[in-house]
């Protein structure tokens, strides 16, 4: 039988069906902590031929430790029974799916165990409402996208995926999971998100020269581009997360979102940190709450096993950059062959997911925690961060920033272990960023109640300032400014106002119109029962 048994250096090289089994009822829920800090899985399974008629499958697998005897190999059908790599089994039940698990032990102790699916039928799921203003769709017929940005244009050679890339997972469920994900991020921007034709809906499209995928943030509807092998064999579904985080994180906050505005050689650190971020978190929900979304269990395996492909890779950048000497860079060269932020961004994103694993509440909460830091992006930040320039001060600042976000993410300041990295860090400039924020009050576990969030900037200021405010819902609110003894000096909001970012401008002048001196001044931003206050320094 040619092609029957795969050569043992090819299993090798099969990582996306690398795995541990999946908690038992009692045991912590999927994390990343084996990936991110353990030793590498030496086992690993796949399905080398099965006939959809007959049930009949053929696995093969390889494990490079030595074992004290014979794998166990649970066929998901209620069939257990020990054998050595290569084993047949044949189904009776071909109407559905089963995920194979495979278990080791070792000589000298220890145990391990990996998984496939053996897939006879499309993956079922059992839906539940999911918000229609974060649907994902992959239309099967050609949508016209138009550009909301001056000068980013359209790839003119998009075109629908076809219903021949859906032989294995149906068109309608790829929809609902992307759309699970998307509805995931949005919560994980607290809502701050720029919102296009009234809503956040994404499209899918081909581009089928391409051999990855990429966000087009900037078009309505908002959508993003993937190669054909997105859904040949093993869909990517890390891949898909990642595009749709940038599409987020770009058009984040509302009032005044990244994209457009850290562009080009400077993008990496905070675009690139922020997708790698979003599709391991995203992805860590959509495995772990795999019940509550309905999704068959074979389907949560797929997800899985891809997200794990791709934490491999952020753990190899970071001990790359450890290994190579650690050298930051927040610059892309224009011209160069290699991109000189990969394994900087990618140490960002892999401190991100340690501290979320040793943290123990999940992605969810402390990527919202980061947002809320990271939505006082202003016209000001932007000046510092200098998209467009490759100096000491705009890599300090972009590097800070980054920092800032993750230690207020996390409640721990992180200054020193990321200055151990090789960061360059400013203190003058951490403690400004955090002090911006306010108004995010953490409860036990350190969730988020979502409160009002109040920046100014700049602070101190001459000419003017703006006074930036998030609402966790739609109320009647009151903007004011008051002078230290308490008195009213300006009125820059009173009335209804929905939830998201709002943002209005201060010049420094009283009711009337008249400058007033130099000195400390305060804002409250009043929303029903939350007051949030932020004092503001004018200096003339």
């Amino acid at each position: 039988m040619r092609g029957r048994i795969a050569g043992l250096a090819a299993l090798a090289l099969a990582i996306s069906q690398i795995g541990g089994a999946p908690p038992a009822a009692g045991e912590p829920a999927f994390n990343f902590s084996r990936y991110l800090f353990g030793e590498p899985a030496t086992l690993s399974v796949m399905v080398v031929e099965k006939n959809e008629a007959t049930g009949y499958a053929l696995l093969n697998g390889v494990d490079t430790r030595p074992v004290t005897g014979p794998f166990t190999w649970n066929w998901g059908d209620g069939v257990v029974e020990p054998g050595w790599f290569p084993m047949t089994h044949t189904y009776e039940d071909v109407s559905r799916s089963y995920v194979c698990t495979v278990m080791a032990s070792y000589v000298g102790g220890g145990t391990d165990s990996a998984q496939t699916v053996v897939r006879f039928a499309p993956p079922s799921i059992n839906p539940v409402p999911l918000p229609e203003e974060t649907a994902v769709t992959i239309p099967g017929t050609v949508v016209e996208l138009t550009s909301r940005m001056p000068g980013y244009g359209i790839p003119g050679d998009l075109q629908p995926f076809g219903d021949e890339f859906f032989t294995d997972v149906p068109r309608p469920t790829v929809e609902y999971v992307l759309s699970a994900a998307a509805a995931i991020q949005k919560d994980m921007v607290n809502g701050d998100v720029f919102l296009v034709d009234g809503g956040f809906r994404q499209v899918v499209l081909r581009d089928s020269d391409f051999g990855g995928m990429y966000s087009l943030w900037y078009t309505s509807p908002v959508s993003f581009a993937a190669g054909d092998w997105g859904f040949q064999g093993s869909i990517g579904w890390s891949s898909f997360l990642h595009e749709m985080g940038h599409n987020l994180t770009l058009n984040f906050p509302a009032g005044y979102y990244y994209g457009g505005k850290i562009d080009g050689c400077a993008n990496a650190i905070y675009s690139e940190t922020m997708a790698q971020i979003y599709q391991h978190a995203t992805a860590y929900d959509l495995v772990n709450q795999g019940a509550a979304y309905g999704l068959s269990p074979d389907l949560v395996l797929d997800i899985r096993q891809n997200a794990i492909q791709t934490i491999q890779g952020v753990r190899n950048a970071y001990e790359r950059y450890i290994s190579t000497g650690m050298n930051f860079s927040s610059w892309n060269e224009p011209g160069s062959s290699d991109d000189e932020t990969f394994d900087t961004f990618m140490t960002v994103a892999y401190k991100f997911c340690e501290h979320a694993e040793n943290a123990g509440e999940g992605y969810r909460e402390p990527a919202k925690r980061m947002m809320w830091l990271l939505a006082a992006f202003d016209g000001e930040m932007r000046d510092r961060y200098d998209q467009w320039n490759n100096t000491a001060e705009a890599d300090t600042f972009r590097a800070t920033l980054m920092v800032a976000a993750q230690s207020f993410a996390f409640g721990t300041d992180l200054r020193d272990e990321f200055r151990g990295l090789n960061f360059p860090v400013s203190d003058a400039t951490y403690e400004e960023l955090m002090g911006r924020v306010t108004g995010v009050d953490t409860g036990p576990g350190g969730r988020i109640t979502r409160r009002i969030q109040l920046a100014c900037a700049p602070n101190p200021f001459r000419s003017g300032t703006t006074v930036a405010f998030n609402l966790p819902k739609a109320a009647r609110v009151s903007v004011r400014v008051y002078d230290t003894q308490g008195r009213l000096v300006r009125v820059l909001a009173d009335g209804y106002e929905p939830a998201g970012s709002h943002r209005r401008g201060w010049n420094g002048a009283d009711m009337r119109g008249r400058m007033l001196s130099s000195g400390v001044y305060v804002v409250r931003v009043e929303a029903e029962d939350q007051v949030a206050h932020a004092k503001v320094v004018l200096a003339r």
